[in-house]
């Protein structure tokens, strides 16, 4: 609770909450300000007016602390305004990147894998699933953003090494031992023949390098039909891990370079950089050659930086206007849902990304930012519902197991589609192995405390993860023989 003379202004009694001293707790702060003095307690954001003169006047306006060290402020009132301004929005504060959980985020990674799902299943007459990708591309940028940012407003430094021991817990142990099954079940239920072409692929699938490879691979057989491969989309996670070799190299030279003032702005400077060159690549590589468009991380960069502009910038509007953020989150859906049913696979997929990947990205820009205002007044029993959230949390792995599944099952079929009966079938099959895949796998290797604890054994259980998805791959190669 702040409290405030007659003659304070009440950006004056704010200053003190943007300076960052409404986390000093344990310690007693004296502010001299013209026209308002305080005394901040032992409580954290809490203050009280100090009883002494009301207009204290002081060439240099000091706080002084229990300490007996002096810091200084603004000289006057009008510079103390423009120097909390200043801080509010150009050097980041702990208490602005604090993690917390945000159980809207974990419902629209149950919108974006329900879009794919759907999409690749046609359960229903909707043909524009394929923008759950999108839309996973800005979540993932939201997400990883806000990591870092918190790190570097906690301790002031950005750690390279906790950043990918972090993303190789998450990603590595599904993805590899998901891809070793995949090969294992192609062999069995296909011919030989498929099987070494899966395996050639997961050569390149383990390097996540993926978007490069099946973008080779569709250039050459373009116009003529061909077999998909069962670990194809694993694309988008070649794209994102692409983007994460760079981003966090980017993040901390930003963070490095710029004056501690400067630092937000320079990062929204960069992203804002990044975005509009890779939009506009985006368009470019989409009218010429969409193939590569399609599946580059220079084309899909921007929605990854939009969601890491929004980590940025969204901290500024935690909990303000509440019922903006129903109203924004509201639209963001119902634009989500518009563009699900108005695209089309046969003619708006054939040109994507390219400026139509705007329409769901900014979609979900919104909901995200809505969320953000709604934080403190909580996000309803639909968002908070159990079974909403823990398909958000088997995400992941539900985007790993389910075309392959699908793609066998069509296989047996003798590669005609199938029925709608079969179609709810493999989503539940998915599902069900989905959910052990994140209680056994994803969920041991997440909260392990050694490999949190012991860095270099995170690196040594991802490089024996991978190390052995590449000697299934040449033995299965070496074999040939089928299982």
């Amino acid at each position: 609770m702040f409290l405030r003379s007659a003659t304070a202004t009440p950006y004056e009694c704010f200053y003190c909450r943007w300076a960052g001293f409404g986390d000093l707790v344990g310690i007693e702060a004296k502010l001299h300000l013209p026209g308002l003095d305080y005394v901040m307690g032992a409580g954290p954001l809490e203050a009280a007016l100090y009883d002494g003169p009301s207009h204290y006047q002081s060439p240099n306006p000091r706080a002084q602390f229990s300490d007996g060290k002096y810091r200084p402020f603004a000289k006057n009132r009008n510079s103390a305004k423009y120097s909390s301004r200043f801080s509010a929005v150009g050097e980041l504060q702990l208490q602005e990147y604090e993690l917390t959980w945000r159980p809207d985020i974990q419902a629209l990674r149950a919108v974006a894998v329900l879009l794919v799902v759907i999409f690749h299943t046609h359960l229903t007459s909707a043909q524009g699933g394929f923008i759950g990708v999108d839309v996973f591309f800005v979540i993932s940028g939201f997400v990883i953003t806000g990591v870092l940012l918190q790190e570097r407003a906690r301790t002031q430094r950005t750690s390279l090494l906790d950043f990918y021991a972090r993303r190789i817990r998450r990603i590595v142990p599904a993805t590899t031992i998901t891809m070793i099954i995949i090969l294992l079940a192609t062999y069995h239920w296909s011919t030989v023949f498929v099987g070494d072409r899966v395996a050639g692929d997961a050569k390149w699938v383990a390097a996540f390098l993926a978007n490069i490879h099946f973008a080779i691979v569709d250039a050459a057989n373009f116009g003529h039909p061909y077999l998909a491969s069962p670990i194809k989309h694993y694309w988008s996670l070649s794209v994102e891990e692409q983007f994460y070799v760079v981003w966090p190299l980017l993040f901390m030279a930003i963070m490095t370079l710029a004056p501690r003032r400067f630092q937000r702005v320079g990062l929204v400077a960069g992203l804002l950089l990044i975005i509009v060159y890779s939009f506009l690549w985006s368009i470019k590589e989409t009218n010429q050659n969409q193939i590569w468009a399609y599946v580059s991380t220079l084309t899909r960069a921007w929605e990854l930086c939009v969601g890491a502009l929004l980590a940025v910038v969204t901290p500024l509007l935690r909990r303000h206007a509440p019922r903006l953020g129903l109203l924004l989150s509201v639209i963001g859906c119902i634009i989500l849902g518009m563009v699900t049913w108005v695209y089309e696979q046969g003619t708006t997929a054939m040109f994507w990304p390219g400026w139509r990947a705007a329409i769901p990205v900014v979609a979900t820009g919104l909901i995200i930012v809505g969320g953000t205002l709604r934080e403190r007044e909580g996000f309803g029993r639909l968002i908070n519902a159990s079974f909403v959230q823990w398909l958000g949390a088997i995400s992941f792995s539900l985007y790993l197991v389910h075309f392959p599944i699908l793609l066998l099952a069509e296989q047996q079929n003798h590669h005609y589609f199938l029925s709608g009966l079969s179609n709810i079938g493999i989503v539940a099959l998915s599902v069900v192995l989905a959910s052990l895949s994140y209680t056994f796998v994803e969920q041991p290797f997440q909260r392990s405390r050694l490999l949190k604890e012991v860095r270099w054994l995170t690196f040594f259980t991802g490089a024996v993860l991978i190390c052995l998805t590449y000697e299934v791959i040449y033995w299965l190669l070496g074999n040939s023989l089928g299982i």
